[in-house]
């Protein structure tokens, strides 16, 4: 092997070790060469590894040299942890990267407290910024971490794309993302109700929208494609609404959410065998009433939505935060149904 074989093999297996981006003083303190010599034997491993398609590829970055996944291919194997990153951790920059900008508050939600060390980590290995955002942080991947898969564009939505493969990428308004992140499913987060620019943007690039029953129409001036009106007011309409959701987007696991449905069910509607009858005010309680097979009679305890401004002997929420879970809301009024008086 000549010194040039063997000084061009080190700065091979240097950029394929590093994981990083490797400057020419790097390279000519590695190779023992000048920085010019051994940025011209970068450039010939760079030509060598493009004269043979191959899937790997050795670009010039800024001031250096970076061994990366060819452009293209990042999709399709993003999801095998590379062996310099464990498996944990690549999962988690998967989830910054597809979901971004995230709060790192809604990280931990779906991750865990060791997402606080992830963090820490793929923001020092320059995967990800990490900026004060409030009491949390807002996620966004960086250059480096488009250069590091072979992606053409930093852009989030160019990444998107890139990540989802023959996915389709699935919007929710925020009242269903608990049960977007229940289903596992590729999504994100956009208002079609009351869109500002950047949900404008977001309503071109989603191929299924779901939606709350009764705004198909309102929807349509700003969005085209296939929309999903999922009723959510009963753990049956919950249940039914997962499984529609899961199969029109190809993606996505409905049966744990299910089998806690029915699992739910069975408990509520024993206890509804001995509760005492109860007398609807609105639909949404006459199907409330139907789900938990309730005895419905003129005499029975008045039930009605807190929001409706009626009275009744039993005021059920109608109207809880987003960030609760969308199963525990449901849960939380069936409680009301069965306790009693308000």
């Amino acid at each position: 092997m000549t010194a040039d074989s063997y000084a061009k093999a080190v700065i091979e297996a240097a950029l394929f070790a590093s994981g990083r981006t490797l400057t020419p003083r790097e390279l000519a303190d590695l190779s023992a060469l000048s920085e010019e010599r051994a940025g011209a034997l970068a450039d010939d491993l760079a030509a060598e590894y493009a004269a043979r398609d191959s899937g790997i590829e050795i670009k010039s970055i800024g001031e250096g040299y970076s061994m990366q996944v060819r452009f293209g291919l990042a999709g399709r194997v993003l999801s095998f942890a590379p062996k310099e990153i464990e498996a944990p951790l690549i999962r988690t920059l998967a989830i910054i990267a597809y979901k971004q900008p995230i709060k790192q508050s809604v990280l931990v939600e779906i991750r865990g407290n060791k997402s606080y060390d992830h963090v820490k980590e793929l923001e020092q290995r320059g995967l990800i910024n990490a900026e004060k955002f409030s009491r949390t942080k807002l996620l966004t991947t960086t250059r480096g971490f488009a250069d590091y898969f072979g992606i053409g564009s930093c852009n989030p939505r160019a990444i998107r794309r890139a990540l989802l493969k023959d996915k389709r990428l699935v919007g929710v308004s925020p009242m269903y993302e608990s049960l977007a992140l229940r289903l596992a499913l590729d999504y994100i987060v956009v208002n079609p109700y009351k869109p500002e620019a950047v949900d404008l943007e977001r309503l071109k690039e989603i191929e299924l929208l779901v939606l709350a029953p009764g705004y198909a129409e309102r929807v349509k001036q700003h969005y085209t494609g296939q929309m999903l009106e999922a009723g959510v007011a009963t753990l049956s309409q919950l249940k039914e609404s997962a499984e529609r959701i899961c199969q029109e987007s190809g993606c996505g696991d409905v049966e744990p959410l299910a089998a806690e449905v029915d699992s739910l069910l069975k408990r509520f509607r024993q206890r509804a065998k001995t509760a005492r009858a109860i007398k609807p005010l609105t639909p949404m309680i006459e199907e409330m009433a139907r789900d938990l097979r309730l005895i419905v009679q003129e005499g029975g305890l008045t039930v009605a939505p807190d929001s409706a401004g009626m009275e009744a002997d039993i005021l059920v929420p109608a109207h809880q935060p987003y960030e609760m879970d969308i199963l525990e809301r449901i849960v939380q009024r069936y409680e009301k149904i069965l306790g009693g008086k308000a």
